[in-house]
């Protein structure tokens, strides 16, 4: 079991800032003890009230470490009407003025985390309780000063929250944009060895789930080593993305769901897509071909993934494959050291192995040509689920992948 963080590190973000904003409420009340003069008359019991939420608040955060949306948008709110009580308690308006602006910085925490509807509701109230406070200490000044008050009062609690949204909306569109860099093959846009395994673990546990079946076929571009030393690299180049596009095009034709097309090598892709299509690699070979520039040889496995059954083992069998060793790996992560895509990886590899074989039996057959070499059959499980410990929220997930080719 991996140990737990301690101190401040187990508080995210949102949480530290309104445990940070709250303390800063409390001297409040030493403040009112030393100078009475500073609250209404009989304000001090209310505002004690108050401190007493405030310190209530912070106590919780603490606590709790990380806040449910729920959690934050209670205590927010509640935190928000403390502090327009607390304002609406000092009996100096410019007093009344400067703890207003702490009304900002509930609608700011939400916009750096809530959802769009969470800092909607409550910038909507922090501004009408910024309004309201505002009327009240001004109310003696007329009217002209009155409405720049407000004004300053409802830009305090706006701008914040404007900036940090739009830079939380930059930051999010700059993590998708490396998520799909990280994800993809700069030259051809298909997934890549990454994305390839989040993609294929997506439909191995789909197609897992109703005992379906998938297809894999294995693409290999021919004589590709002749373009680039006749042609030069560039001439190469603009292979691979024509036979990048065909593939794309061919893989959609099925009318199937969720095709994933990958280059795995220089000149070699992988299609693993829902269903069974025996007869997509001679599609995929036939569609090359018309281009004129080069043809690819192809090879075909069909998939079938039986129904997880909680407590067995997971394998991955052979149907009508060569057959000959048996090798057998622990998959899963037992700690955060451990690769948790050990067992997906090596479920994808022999899949490509056994593709493999009829792409090498097209080519050795004299190229531009595909092969079907059978079924694959996979059982996905996680073995020893019922071992788990349940106070654990993190469970370690454990199996045994066997694979035979």
């Amino acid at each position: 079991m991996a140990p737990r963080s301690t101190s401040s590190s187990r508080w995210d973000t949102r949480t530290a800032m309104v445990i940070a904003s709250a303390s800063g409420a409390l001297p409040m009340l030493a403040i009112a003890l030393i100078e009475p003069s500073f609250l209404r008359p009989g304000a001090l019991p209310v505002l004690t009230v108050v401190v007493a939420f405030t310190a209530l608040t912070v106590a919780i955060a603490v606590r709790a470490g990380r806040l449910t949306e729920g959690q934050f948008t209670i205590l927010g709110s509640g935190g928000m009407l403390g502090v327009a009580i607390s304002a609406y308690l000092i009996a100096d308006p410019a007093g009344t003025r400067a703890v207003t602006s702490m009304l900002a910085v509930v609608p700011a925490i939400a916009a750096s985390g809530s959802p769009p509807r969470v800092t909607a509701a409550l910038t909507t109230a922090s501004m009408a309780m910024a309004t309201a406070l505002s009327v009240v200490a001004m109310k003696s000044a007329g009217m002209a000063v009155t409405i720049i008050a407000v004004g300053a009062a409802v830009t305090t609690v706006l701008v914040p929250v404007a900036l940090i949204l739009a830079l939380r909306r930059s930051v999010i569109a700059v993590n998708q944009r490396l998520e799909t860099l990280a994800n993809t093959d700069s030259l051809t846009g298909l997934l890549n060895r990454r994305g390839l395994l989040a993609a294929a673990e997506t439909l191995l546990r789909t197609a897992g789930e109703h005992a379906a079946s998938l297809t894999a076929v294995v693409v290999d571009v021919d004589h590709f080593k002749t373009v680039n030393d006749t042609h030069g690299h560039a001439a190469g180049d603009h292979v691979l993305v024509t036979v990048a596009r065909t593939l794309e095009q061919t893989a959609a034709g099925p009318g199937q769901p969720g095709p994933v097309v990958a280059r795995i090598g220089g000149e070699e892709f992988l299609l693993l897509l829902p269903g069974a299509h025996p007869r997509l690699a001679a599609t995929i070979v036939d569609a090359v071909r018309p281009s004129g520039d080069v043809t690819v040889s192809a090879g075909s496995v069909t998939v079938q993934v039986e129904p997880t059954h909680p407590g067995s083992t997971p394998t991955i069998a052979p149907t009508g494959i060569d057959r000959g060793t048996t090798d057998t790996v622990a998959t899963g992560e037992s700690s955060p050291a451990d690769h948790p895509r050990l067992g997906v990886e090596r479920m994808v590899d022999s899949i490509v192995r056994a593709a493999d074989h009829g792409m090498y039996a097209a080519k050795t057959a004299g190229r531009d040509r595909a092969h079907h070499c059978g079924t694959l059959t996979l059982t996905l499980t996680d073995a020893d689920s019922a071992a788990r410990d349940a106070s654990d929220p993190e469970p370690a997930h454990h199996g045994v992948l066997e694979v035979r080719h």
